[in-house]
């Protein structure tokens, strides 16, 4: 059995959608009614309802009712009072109607008393709210106190685990591993290959170096030890929900049969497949982001400054904690879910406090500034994950060195400097030593033709991303292609099979040319059928529209090829989501007019299909950088009800202002159908 909810509220209709939607949070684990309306569901509140809705979900758990205000507290105490002898398991809450809703809905499904359940719900109002409504919930704290407590438990519980899923409690297992374990007021312990973790540490979880077929031991005390270890169990033998494991790909040379070294016997390399496919192009020598932390200046401070140089490393954690996020939800929207959980595993590190609460005492007690702290952290625990003996784990170092610059940025412009991979004109092979996911989740197919680099591998997480991308890319060439090949050389990239030529002479060149012709025609044909798709009509003689919903120039430009006619949605924060300032009128009316002309035939002739954008949806769960200085860092006590979506428009109004008349000068260049969503409303 579990606690029962009520939803009280004036009107009928919202007291059935909160219901609704509570329920589906928890798939009908939770038994919910709602007692909305007064007689005849007109606006008010009827204590026969909320009796007879009490008695729908009672139990021996209880039920707890949650209040919009008014009249809904004197309705409630008088069917309080016709419950008789059942008053004692039934609770009232005023807590946020709809936020409250659903956590209390969430927290009964799990198993928790009703005490517990109540809190939970009160815990999404802010501290103002309960300061306001304590007043009210004084008369019934007595009839909270009767409650018997939760029976007593050990102080530490422990669970053996042997994982099965194909890498272990590696990047993304170890991240959600960590996200899950931080939810609960538990604290838990992580042991294993003779070492131990806090769960709540995505760097020390890492460390581990835990693979399939390890036991390890959870030891877990507090409050929600028990329920913690539980989910954790339940999330291993869900193999973390892993549908594909992060291995080397296979390389299938009966497929592309391998061109003859003997060719071509100078200026060859070979390499590791690590995403296939054949590329002709000019070389482009980069060098990574990836820098060697320990190489940073140190620099001493006075015992004056140790605090503002403490709150500087907050501040610049942050705000790489946000940037993290604007490019996880787009990346997301354009290579998928899976792929973008590699920058959620980075997050996670910005808050870990093997990284961020040692960079705070190497200031207090080294008297360093914050960019010699934080580097210093950061290759601590970057040195530590590279001295495993899996590879697979050792590679996560290049995450920690990654995720670390990025902070650094926003200490300093001299400590970490990069090119801008995405604004390339030029299609380039491109070389590297190393590419870290940043920098390969800046690329664009269409002008970075392939990667070869000297170090990572087929489950570097940058190797991830190029196969998501479709660009083609090997990895461990011999150093001396980097010392030999310059910028601007000719290369030709057999990544099928591992191979690299500068200069390829005409058979190799002719070969290579064979192979890419013939990708270019399947990749033709599939767009043939899916254009010719698109014109089909149903067998009633109605002709469908094929809208994509996109969120960048690339993705309108790939859509239409496929058949889209119009944009389905066009989601405006990703195009500015990783910005570090908002772009004033006339940028954003160009970026608008690159996507609108791609919905053009090649006469000219405007697509069939409507273009649907939505102002700008960002704030709370969609941080955007660039709004940080209108807007501000804060965090909200409930930012479902704070400052998201068309709330910032209105409160900020020129935000509104500029985008939609950038929206209209793009719409009235390019002559396409306009319609206009606004976040929250429509």
């Amino acid at each position: 059995m579990t606690v029962g909810l009520v939803i009280v509220s004036h009107s009928a209709q919202l007291a059935n959608g909160v219901a609704e939607l509570a329920g589906q949070m928890t798939q009908g684990a939770t038994p919910i009614a709602a007692a909305g309306g007064g007689v005849d569901n007109i606006l008010g509140t009827s204590a026969e309802k909320i009796q007879a809705a009490i008695q729908a979900v009672d139990g021996p758990d209880g039920v707890l009712v949650l209040l919009d205000l008014g009249s809904a507290i004197l309705s409630a105490e008088m069917a309080l009072e016709l419950l008789n002898s059942e008053q004692q398991h039934v609770m009232l809450s005023f807590a946020p109607l709809v936020e409250g809703a659903i956590a209390a809905a969430i927290e009964a499904s799990l198993g928790h008393t009703l005490v517990e359940v109540k809190q939970t719900a009160e815990k999404t109002a802010s501290v103002e709210q309960l300061q306001l409504l304590k007043p009210l919930s004084s008369a019934y704290e007595e009839a909270e106190a009767a409650v018997p407590p939760p029976p007593a438990q050990s102080d530490v519980r422990e669970m053996q685990l042997t994982l099965t899923n194909p890498t272990g409690l590696h990047a993304r297992p170890a991240s959600l591993f960590v996200q899950t374990a931080g939810r609960y007021d538990a604290r838990i312990e992580v042991l294993g290959r003779g070492r131990q973790a806090e769960a709540t540490s995505i760097i020390g979880v890492l460390a581990l170096g835990i693979r399939k077929g390890d036991t390890i031991t959870l030891r877990a005390s507090g409050k929600e030890a028990e329920v913690a270890l539980e989910v954790l169990r339940d999330l291993n033998l869900a193999n973390f929900y892993e549908t594909t494991p992060e291995a080397e790909p296979q390389q299938d040379v009966d497929k592309h049969p391998e061109l003859p070294v003997s060719q071509q016997t100078r200026d060859t390399w070979r390499g590791i497949t690590t995403s296939p496919g054949v590329a002709i192009g000019p070389a482009l020598l980069y060098t990574s982001t990836n820098l060697t932390l320990s190489k940073v200046e140190r620099r001493t401070i006075a015992g004056e400054q140790i605090t503002a140089e403490q709150e500087r490393l907050r501040h610049a954690l942050n705000t790489a904690a946000s940037e993290l996020q604007a490019l996880i939800a787009s990346l997301q929207q354009s290579i998928g879910k899976s792929e973008a959980a590699i920058f959620e595993a980075q997050a996670l590190m910005l808050q870990d406090p093997a990284l961020s609460e040692t960079a705070l005492k190497e200031i207090e007690e080294q008297r360093i500034d914050a960019v010699s702290a934080l580097a210093i952290a950061g290759e601590q625990q970057a040195s530590a994950l590279e001295a495993l003996d899996s590879p697979l784990f050792a590679q996560r170092a290049v995450d920690v060195r990654d995720v670390v610059s990025r902070a650094l940025q926003h200490l300093s412009d001299k400590v970490v400097q990069k090119q801008d991979l995405s604004a390339l004109k030029q299609p380039v092979i491109l070389l590297a030593q190393d590419l870290t996911p940043t920098d390969t989740a800046q690329l664009r197919p269409e002008t970075v033709l392939g990667i070869c680099t000297t170090q990572g591998g087929p489950t570097a997480h940058a190797a991830i991303l190029a196969r998501a991308l479709g660009i083609p890319a090997i990895a461990g060439m011999s150093e001396a292609a980097l010392q030999v090949i310059h910028t601007g050389d000719e290369l030709g990239l057999d990544a099928d099979n591992g191979l690299l030529y500068r200069h390829p002479i005409a058979e190799v060149r002719t070969q290579l040319a064979q192979r890419l012709a013939e990708q270019q025609r399947q990749r033709g044909a599939l767009l043939s059928k899916a254009q010719q798709a698109a014109a089909e009509v149903s067998i009633d003689g109605r002709r469908l529209l094929l809208l994509a919903n996109i969120g960048s120039e690339a993705e309108a430009e790939a859509a239409r090829q496929w058949g889209a006619e119009g944009i389905g949605l066009l989601r405006t924060e990703f195009l500015f989501a990783a910005a570090s300032t908002l772009p004033d009128e006339d940028e954003q009316r160009k970026r608008y007019v690159r996507i609108f002309q791609a919905f053009k035939g090649n006469d000219g002739a405007h697509g069939r299909g409507p273009v649907v954008v939505r102002t700008l949806d960002a704030g709370a769960d969609k941080p955007m950088p660039a709004l940080n200085n209108v807007i501000g860092t804060s965090i909200e006590a409930n930012p479902a009800l704070g400052q998201r979506g068309i709330r910032i428009s209105l409160a900020h109004q020129s935000l509104l202002e500029e985008q939609l008349r950038a929206l209209l000068l793009a719409a009235a260049e390019t002559g396409i159908e306009l319609h206009l969503m606004f976040p929250m409303i429509t």
